[in-house]
């Protein structure tokens, strides 16, 4: 999969997953956001171009 997931510091005490420079989503822990990632690569690795484009189309 070609997206690139990054998670970064959102604000003094949020953390944010962005991917490929876009706001996915904002968590109050960095485990949340670490949970967040996992779960798009684990999507994206199991399901290949179907969760690509369904990320595409949301």
């Amino acid at each position: 999969m070609s997206e690139r997931l990054t998670i970064t510091r959102y604000g003094s005490r949020y953390w944010a997953v962005w991917l490929n420079g876009q706001l996915l989503a904002v968590t109050l822990y960095k485990k949340g956001a670490q949970s967040v990632t996992a779960v798009i690569t684990q999507l994206s690795t199991h399901h290949g171009k179907e969760v690509h484009h369904a990320l595409q189309a949301a």
